[in-house]
């Protein structure tokens, strides 16, 4: 099962501080290969993955002015 960013089952969800630091390792890399993708870029064969966030992209988000975004934000975490 791939590990998603945006939907990391089987773990519980949670928010995580701007400044936090999510490190993968592989344990048994012959027997299980493993990679990790972002956007459009996969790295195949990888041993560790490192996941923080970047500060120096700007994104613009569009939603509907309707729909509060911080209530959607917190109801994916919260409710499977």
């Amino acid at each position: 099962m791939p590990i998603s960013a945006s939907r990391p089952h089987p773990w519980p969800r949670t928010l995580l501080h701007y400044g936090a630091i999510v490190e993968l390792a592989v344990l048994e890399r012959e027997k299980r290969p493993v990679l990790a993708a972002a956007v459009a870029e996969e790295v195949h064969q990888i041993v560790r993955v490192e996941i923080r966030q970047s500060r120096g992209h700007k994104l613009t988000l569009p939603c509907e002015p309707e729909h509060n975004l911080e209530e959607q934000i917190i109801r994916e975490q919260f409710h499977a």
